[in-house]
């Protein structure tokens, strides 16, 4: 017996001290039911929860916990709650722009320098580009060149600011029409992050010129052509030297913190 007692003590300190299991408090659960329904799409954008003493009794829970829980779903911008309106809560999906909000803080808080955002956008945008000349389409194509034909208007304008934006969605189309949808996530929430401080940079440094975005639309035009013919390595190779060279052209090596601080 006084052996066995040694083992069973021996084991218990094998493991280690008891942790404590924190139990979900019942807002938490609540809006986790509500939570998965929206994701599922059985909520979608704009519909309104119903009423509130509809879900008080179906949940069987207390207005205080039901508001508890609505906050929770407010501050994952998955509902928008009008006080005194008889509507009451409306769905809102998620975001990407919600989620980049939020890693723009994280990667401020981590003092990530600007360079580092510019060379994850690179690595993103040569997988793109080399599964994209696996398995080109022509509707693929028609809306590279579109979108290619809608930077030449904007540099028409003579609208730096527009032309940066147009940028940016040339970059997520490259990886959209990749067909990857986590890369085209990434790419969405990283090319928001870039365009934030590419703007800022061009309200410190000079304004691109009329030169550099003709350059930039031949060398996309360049690329389309590249994809087109299937040329994977060849419009890999063209397409890491345009990034380089669009990386050198913003002279910032800060971090993000300090570049959206003012």
């Amino acid at each position: 017996m006084a052996s066995r007692g040694k083992a069973d003590e021996g084991n218990a300190s094998s493991m280690g001290q008891p942790e404590e299991v924190r139990v979900p408090k019942t807002a938490e659960i609540v809006a986790d039911r509500i939570r998965k329904r929206i994701i599922a799409g059985e909520l979608k954008e704009g519909d309104s929860l119903p009423p509130e003493g509809q879900l008080l009794e179906r949940f069987g829970i207390s207005r205080p916990t039901l508001r508890e829980a609505f906050r929770i779903l407010e501050a994952e911008r998955l509902i928008a709650v009008s006080r005194g309106s008889r509507t009451g809560a409306r769905v809102s999906p998620p975001q990407v722009g919600s989620v980049s909000r939020y890693a723009s803080f994280v990667l401020q808080a981590e003092g990530v320098r600007v360079p580092d955002i510019f060379e994850a956008r690179l690595a993103i945008e040569l997988f793109a580009v080399r599964r994209l000349c696996r398995q080109v389409k022509s509707s693929q194509i028609k809306r590279l060149r579109s979108e290619v034909a809608n930077l030449e208007a904007l540099m028409a304008k003579d609208d730096p600011r527009a032309f940066i934006v147009g940028l940016a969605d040339f970059h997520v189309l490259l990886v959209e029409v990749g067909g990857n949808e986590t890369l085209l996530f990434m790419i969405r929430m990283l090319q928001d992050l870039m365009r934030q401080a590419q703007l800022r940079l061009l309200s410190r440094e000079r304004e691109d010129s009329e030169g550099d975005s003709e350059k930039a639309i031949r060398s996309m035009a360049k690329l389309i052509d590249l994809i087109e013919a299937g040329n994977r390595e060849e419009a890999a190779r063209h397409w890491r030297l345009h990034l380089i060279n669009a990386n050198k052209k913003v002279p910032y090596d800060g971090t993000l913190r300090d570049l959206l601080k003012d």
